[in-house]
């Protein structure tokens, strides 16, 4: 199994991209490190030398701080294109546009999680598309969504993952009393998982209570954007924490997307990737957490506003059982 710890990673550390040897074809580049930092490889179709110079030939450059001084106000894709020199960029116009600001929705400190409130988990569990992910985040008294944490996962599976997730928040937030996590509904179906059990049993089997998201994409996309669109006071009601959640940044910032067809048309679905699974956690966050009665215990009654204030979500599907 392979857990992406976000915590853990520093933005801009990435394998530096090099051209790659194909003998069947006789392309061999002999890539040769003269230095941290610095590269260089001969092309064989010209003889000519290249010389490869990253930022990390600079010593005082290969510091998180400079880094992290670096990247402010530079959007992922440009740093990506212009410090890491990938010359693969993403592709066609971020789901949620000029809505998401790093400047504005990214907190310029690391947020603190408040123990008087419950703790949301967000789940998307990748089915078919070869990823998992958990978004973690609180709706405070406010009505501003922190978005604290993202847990990500290739190769593995929701019998691994779940009490992995479970684990990492015990650690993150050892005085939480009340959780809620929200998955998609078809996560209780049998059928996603095996003939047996579901995704929701399997959570339940980790002292979790799943609850049904909305099934609906658009209007999950919907609820991000009107968190993302909307301020208290001047202050923005989405807040993330700027180490926690990396992916979602990125994925903000270009990563999940509206990929182009061959006719240059935009699909209408965002494209499935690393990007869209912690996205499609945030957003059973934001389609639900505005109908739950958070002051009630982990099993919701539908339709109240949160902690008594605000407005009620319209329920726009029809309120259905899950097993």
């Amino acid at each position: 199994m392979k857990i992406e710890r976000s915590k853990d990673q520093l933005e801009g550390d990435i394998p530096i991209e090099l051209p790659k040897d194909d003998p069947q074809n006789e392309m061999l580049f002999g890539v040769r490190e003269v230095m941290p930092g610095l590269h260089t490889w001969t092309n064989p179709d010209n003889g000519f030398t290249v010389t490869r110079v990253h930022y990390t030939a600079d010593p005082a450059k290969r510091e998180a701080a400079w880094k992290k001084e670096a990247r402010r106000g530079v959007t992922w894709s440009e740093w990506m294109r212009e410090y890491e020199i990938v010359s693969s960029s993403f592709e066609g116009t971020p789901v949620y546009g000029d809505d998401f600001s790093r400047a504005f929705h990214v907190s310029k400190e690391a947020l603190e999680w408040n123990s008087k409130y419950p703790v949301i988990r967000g789940w998307d569990f990748g089915l078919g598309a070869g990823g998992m992910a958990c978004v973690i985040a609180q709706l405070l008294q406010n009505g501003r969504l922190f978005v604290y944490r993202e847990v990500t996962a290739s190769d593995t599976d929701l019998e691994h993952f779940a009490p992995e997730v479970a684990r990492l928040c015990s650690d993150w937030f050892p005085a939480a009393v009340k959780w809620f996590d929200i998955i998609d509904p078809t996560g209780f179906n049998r059928s996603q998982l095996n003939k047996q059990r579901s995704c929701a049993v399997v959570l339940r089997e980790n002292k979790m209570q799943p609850i049904p998201g909305i099934a609906s994409q658009v209007i999950r996309r919907k609820a991000v954007s009107e968190f993302l669109s909307t301020n208290k006071r001047g202050l923005p009601k989405f807040v993330i924490d700027p180490d926690g959640c990396p992916m979602l940044v990125a994925g903000f910032e270009g990563g999940y997307h509206y990929a182009k067809q061959k006719d240059g048309q935009l699909r209408e679905e965002p494209e499935k990737n690393e990007y869209s699974h912690p996205h499609d956690g945030l957003q059973m966050i934001a389609c639900k957490v505005k109908t739950l009665d958070l002051n009630k215990d982990s099993h919701p009654s539908f339709g109240q506003a949160s902690y008594g204030f605000g407005k009620t979500m319209p329920m726009t599907e029809p309120t259905r059982r899950y097993a």
